[in-house]
């Protein structure tokens, strides 16, 4: 830093065009003169925290392919009844709403283990991570402006 700078004074910089302020004591110091961007910045990455919070609420309250359990109870009843001859009575209800949700849970399971819905939910939360540890560096630089 040359000595043509004072404490005080403003520099442009030229690869960023942000401007820093010159802090002169036992070492020289540029510390950002403008947090303006920084808590533009924060407040941005605030909002996506927001989203994304709210994409991870989305994926673990979702049914997904559980839902389709329903579907294969309704086929168990039209078999046992079109093809079996069964009557339709509360039995023939039991064990069809016993065959759907017994899919619905073993397919919500598979779903949660090992498929879409875990990998979403863990790409969610590592992003969630990163944009909280973004917003606690944005934080840390508007925190040293502030001191000088």
């Amino acid at each position: 830093m040359p000595d043509s700078y004072a404490h005080g004074d403003h520099i442009k910089c030229g690869a960023c065009g942000t401007r820093h302020k010159v802090q002169r004591g036992d070492v020289v110091r540029l510390v950002l003169a403008d947090v303006t961007p920084l808590k533009e910045a924060l407040k941005a990455n605030e909002v996506m925290i927001s989203r994304l919070e709210d994409e991870l609420r989305g994926a673990r309250a979702s049914f997904g392919v559980g839902v389709n359990g329903f579907g294969i109870g309704l086929a168990y009843a039209i078999w046992q009844v079109g093809f079996k001859g069964q009557m339709i009575d509360l039995d023939l209800g039991v064990k069809s709403l016993g065959v759907a949700l017994g899919c619905g849970i073993a397919m919500e399971a598979a779903n949660y283990l090992f498929l879409a819905k875990r990998q979403r939910m863990t790409r969610l939360a590592a992003e969630i991570e990163e944009a909280r540890e973004e917003g606690r560096r944005l934080e840390q630089k508007i925190r040293e402006a502030g001191r000088f």
